[in-house]
């Protein structure tokens, strides 16, 4: 299974990371927008449906994710402060 990682340049605030997990239903899902870049994709616009959040630290502001990009696999971590941080893509078999 082929992985690529992608730098996050801009994504979403605290309070929609929350909103993607609590407020959407198995029907009308709530996906997070991360801006993604690499040597192919620059700036692109990348909706996630998340499936797990977890702290990366005490501070409230950094963390580590699961979810799903179409038939991919993604996680990665994100800070809500800086609004940057990285993903990986990993295809789903």
């Amino acid at each position: 299974m082929a992985t690529q990682r992608f730098e996050i340049t801009d994504g979403p605030s605290k309070y929609d990371l929350m909103l993607s997990l609590f407020d959407g239903t198995h029907t009308n899902p709530r996906k997070v927008t991360f801006t993604i870049w690499n040597v192919f994709a620059k700036g692109f616009a990348l909706p996630v449906l998340l499936s797990g959040v977890s702290r990366e630290d005490g501070s409230g502001e950094s963390w580590n994710f699961t979810g799903c990009y179409e038939k991919n696999s993604v996680r990665g971590y994100f800070s809500t402060k800086t609004r940057k941080g990285f993903l990986e893509l990993s295809r789903r078999e």
